[in-house]
């Protein structure tokens, strides 16, 4: 039983070493996959916060169109069509049910970045540093916090907080004022092992230039009670 019990704590101490002793690399080679989890945390704020933000995102687009000389007289049309759209919005951003996977797969300079549901693929490209689709998200406030620690599979990890909004590139101030005021945060367990430019989830290179994220969790400020974590699954970087 003793020797049992030694073995144990040796092999413990052992992949203990391991894990802190892993030096920064550029990954060449291995895969990296998370898995995307969404869920209602409070049904109650969630359906009084979306039903604001579906209602002001119908008067911005309403207000948007009619403007536009092709939509005159078509009031009744326009008000179909924006109460259709505003019910997609609640569809397609805040489904509960996501069995979206997001991975990187790496062989040497290329890299294959693909996303699946289920066994349906959704996105499947190669991907390098001429052609990365970076974000032009508008980085508000980013906190760094290393005392907050966590390992996540071998890997020494701690808390960074970023704050974003999208950077609508219109001159429609009505839509402006549903869209240019919608914050997102999002909180992650982040290494420094790992230096890539390239992440299957975060598309900021602000970010990526400093952090490597492991574990994401994303909020936004219009509607409450809603959450979207991406989970590792499965890290082979090597």
């Amino acid at each position: 039983m003793k020797n049992n019990i030694l073995t144990t704590f040796i092999l413990f101490l052992g992949l203990s070493i391991h894990a802190q002793s892993k030096k920064p690399f550029v990954p060449t080679k291995g895969d990296i996959v998370f898995k995307e989890i969404s869920k209602i945390t409070d049904r109650k704020a969630f359906d009084e916060t979306l039903k604001i933000s579906k209602q002001k995102f119908k008067e911005s687009l309403i207000t948007s169109l009619l403007k536009e000389p092709e939509y005159k007289g078509r009031e009744k049309e326009i008000e179909q069509l924006v109460t259709s759209s505003s019910e997609m919005l609640e569809t397609i951003g805040f489904s509960e049910d996501s069995l979206q996977t997001y991975h990187h797969e790496y062989d040497n300079s290329q890299i294959r970045n693909f996303a699946m549901e289920g066994q349906e693929i959704l996105r499947d490209d190669e991907i390098s540093e001429n052609n990365y689709p970076y974000s032009s998200k508008i980085i508000l406030k980013t906190t760094v916090d290393k005392h907050s620690k966590k390992n996540i599979n071998g890997y020494d990890c701690y808390r960074v907080t970023y704050e974003y909004k999208e950077n609508e590139k219109t001159e429609d101030e009505d839509f402006m004022k549903y869209a240019g005021n919608m914050i997102y945060k999002r909180e992650m367990w982040v290494t420094d092992k790992i230096k890539s430019l390239y992440h299957p989830v975060i598309y900021e290179k602000e970010i990526l230039e400093k952090y490597y994220p492991l574990n994401i969790l994303e909020t936004q400020s219009d509607v409450k009670g809603f959450e979207r974590r991406f989970v590792l699954q499965k890290i082979t970087l090597q």
